[in-house]
């Protein structure tokens, strides 16, 4: 576990050191690129033993490598559906027959579509990234390498679910569905999410809830007869076993927070209601988890928005400090005046002293929190990424 523990400590130092002080989007972008390459590096040279669905792709790469074309369009391909998945092994296994380059083509591509939407859409890049490594998405990018493209190309549709922009939303969201089905889920939330969060909004998603957990069974014996079937084998049942408490803990709370800031949320910038609602749909999905872990893989979806909701919360309580007023102007004031002026600076810096103190508290406990979540997950090894080796 110790080179997980290792990389989140860069991540979280560096980033502290260089972004904290006199931020800029300069610093931002130098960050990501120092953060991406260290990602990449790490998912690309990991052994075949890391991440309990790498033997899965890598005999659907060494397929697609042996029979081209014709395995990408015939009937045998399971991922024809998922064409954009399907492709990108065709398109690399015409180069290399080597797993290996796939999966660090794979890490490449995962870690950069992340980085690049964190820098144009989250408020403070590093606590972003913090959060998509502490929360597991770039641990799950190394087992559940379809649906982590998948979250990637949506982390970019945020934006316009914000914005209420539904034409480059769906088209997003269409992309994203050719790496995993699953995102298409997605197209009806976007209208869920443009209605205010009030206790009318709660009452239905609560009733909603209540509702899948009391007839979860004959819903899903409807939809497996038309998708999904290798959830009703019998290899499939362990995705309908429970989670523990202990796995919806965080994304419950996180929703728990979001409704009692919404308020502060909505004053900062209105569109933020669509992350709580993201928020809200997560912690409802993590809490279904307990019954069926199925939900869970539904659950990270939302659990995405998290990203940009976390460094947003942090934004709202750091406020940069005032310039001071220019120095030829005070020169002339009335001396009644600029002792007006010193009494009014004494009382800004009052405020800003104590929101920056209230900023580093909030700072502190999202990295212990994320930190705590991201040690425990490493420690329950449900997707193997420990112990982690490398290649060679």
């Amino acid at each position: 576990m110790l080179p997980y523990v290792l990389l989140l400590l860069f991540l979280v130092v560096s980033g502290f050191l260089l972004c904290e002080r006199n931020p800029s989007r300069r610093k931002d972008a130098i960050y990501l690129g120092i953060a991406s390459l260290g990602l990449i590096l790490f998912a690309a040279f990991r052994g075949e033993t890391v991440g309990i669905d790498y033997p899965m792709y890598q005999t659907y790469f060494e397929q697609m490598h042996r029979e081209g074309w014709q395995f990408l369009t015939g009937p045998q391909n399971e991922y024809r559906m998922e064409f954009g998945f399907s492709f990108l092994n065709f398109a690399i296994s015409r180069f290399t027959g080597d797993v290996h380059v796939f999966m660090a083509v794979a890490a490449t591509i995962l870690v950069l579509l992340a980085a690049i939407a964190i820098y144009r859409d989250c408020s403070i890049p590093w606590v972003g990234m913090f959060i998509f490594v502490s929360f597991h998405f770039f641990g799950n990018s190394m087992s559940f390498i379809r649906q982590s493209f998948a979250i990637g190309i949506f982390l970019f549709a945020i934006r316009y679910l914000k914005e209420k922009r539904f034409v480059p939303y769906l088209l997003i969201v269409l992309l994203a569905a050719t790496f995993h089905k699953s995102i298409l889920l997605l197209i009806p939330f976007y209208f869920l999410a443009q209605v205010p969060i009030c206790w009318k909004t709660l009452a239905v998603y609560g009733t909603g809830t209540i509702l899948i957990m009391a007839f979860f069974w004959p819903i899903f014996e409807f939809i497996t007869q038309f998708v999904y079937q290798f959830y009703a084998t019998e290899e499939g049942l362990y995705f309908l076993r429970g989670r523990d408490w202990q796995t919806a803990f965080i994304p419950v709370s996180l929703a728990v927070v979001a409704l009692l800031l919404k308020g502060h949320l909505l004053r900062q910038n209105p569109q933020n209601g669509a992350l709580v609602h993201l928020a809200v749909c997560t912690g409802l999905l993590f809490i279904l988890t307990c019954q069926h872990y199925i939900f869970q893989r539904i659950g990270n979806i939302f659990f995405a928005g998290a990203i940009f909701l976390l460094p947003e919360l942090l934004k709202g309580i750091r406020i940069e400090p005032a310039a001071d007023e220019d120095l030829e102007q005070r020169r002339f004031q009335m001396r009644s005046e600029r002792k007006q002026q010193m009494r009014e600076r004494r009382k800004r810096k009052s405020v800003e002293n104590w929101h920056r103190q209230y900023y580093y508290y909030s700072l502190g406990v999202t990295l212990f929190f994320g930190t705590l979540y991201y040690i425990w997950f490493l420690l329950q090894n449900r997707i193997n990424l420990i112990p982690y080796v490398t290649f060679f």
